[in-house]
């Protein structure tokens, strides 16, 4: 599971993880793409767990920011505050 106060930006998040591997497939960056689809499968498999997995989720935002930099959107998407 997410905490309550992260599911909306989770769901934001998820959707520019999806966006920009749409963005990646169109570049024919289909090596890359395979990395980033492996993390957007995940993604809401974390959500669904009965444990709070909120830390976990954001780590792999992280991580695809970290090895693809334009995923730095993703991981804003997620840390932008609820209102």
């Amino acid at each position: 599971m997410i905490a309550d106060a992260k599911q909306r930006s989770a769901l934001e998040a998820l959707n520019g993880v999806l966006v920009l591997a749409r963005s990646m497939a169109s570049e024919g960056k289909s090596d890359d793409l395979a990395v980033v689809l492996d993390t957007a499968e995940y993604l809401p498999l974390l959500m669904l767990e009965p444990v709070d997995r909120t830390e976990e989720f954001r780590g792999q935002l992280v991580d695809l920011a970290q090895r693809f930099p334009r995923f730095e959107w993703a991981l804003t998407r997620f840390d932008a505050l609820e209102e």
